[in-house]
């Protein structure tokens, strides 16, 4: 009975003095992990109705700088002429290889937040020594998730960590892209067609996909196109200056992100 209880007491005092140890799981080492693979740009010419690097055209008519990224085609149209000329986005088309589709106008603050001008097209009008900035994207490539709008690739531009998906887009090198405006004026219509080739392929970084954007409900002002209607000259001549000021702030911004000046 004493060794019994000497025992007892031994146990109790051993559970009394132990500790619990809970052992840490081991910490992984901190690695970059690119779930989407990464991204990249194309690089683009003028070929046609000139062969150019920079993105230009300029005639008696109109002068138009391009734009092309991942989705859209952005042009800013002045109207050299002395009169009222017509964009007639009804009949514009983007040709992609051998593709063909209509347009769609979109409002466009960046790569992640756009929502189309009207879904269907329109007849533009720039008046003498203005200009309209247009973010255009192929119908055929705009669809709807989620109540938003999403508008897809010119050519494929991430390689979702694949190999083959590498070689495809480099592969893209020598491919082009076009685009048909025919712009009216009161006495004539001028069949315009401008045709992009793909020199060269940029890796841009890590892809991270579009989230779902709050809808952009109003035009801004680098979708402004200035008219006079219904205002007197001095109201009009007001009108002008402060939409063209805002234009071109917003016109500066978009091109110069673009080119990499900011």
């Amino acid at each position: 009975m004493r060794k019994f209880s000497f025992v007892l007491l031994l146990f109790l005092l051993g559970c009394t003095s132990s500790k619990q140890v809970i052992e840490k799981p081991p910490q992984k080492e901190n690695h970059k992990v690119f779930p989407y693979g990464k991204k990249y740009e194309y690089v683009y010419r003028i070929i046609k109705p000139v062969v150019r690097d920079k993105l230009y055209f300029s005639d008696q008519n109109i002068g138009v700088d391009f734009v092309i990224d991942d989705s859209f085609i952005h042009l800013r149209l002045k109207n050299k002429t002395s009169e009222k000329i017509w964009l007639n986005l009804n009949e514009a088309q983007i040709f992609i290889g051998m593709k063909s589709s209509k347009v769609i106008n979109f409002n466009y603050i960046n790569e992640l937040n756009y929502s189309p001008v009207g879904l269907k097209p329109e007849q533009i009008d720039v008046f003498p020594n203005t200009f309209v900035i247009l973010h255009l994207a192929p119908a055929d490539n705009v669809f709807t998730s989620s109540g938003d709008y999403e508008v897809g690739w010119l050519y494929p531009v991430v390689d979702f960590n694949d190999s083959e998906k590498i070689r495809e887009i480099y592969s893209n090198v020598g491919k082009r892209v076009g685009i048909y405006i025919p712009v009216e004026t009161e006495k004539e219509i001028y069949d315009y067609y401008f045709e992009f080739e793909i020199t060269g392929v940029r890796e841009v970084g890590v892809y991270q996909p579009r989230k779902k954007q709050v809808p952009v409900q109003a035009q801004f002002p680098s979708e402004i196109v200035i008219k006079g209607e219904g205002l007197n000259p001095s109201e009009s001549f007001i009108a002008s200056t402060l939409i063209s000021f805002f234009v071109l702030v917003s016109a500066y911004f978009i091109f110069a992100r673009e080119k990499g000046k900011i």
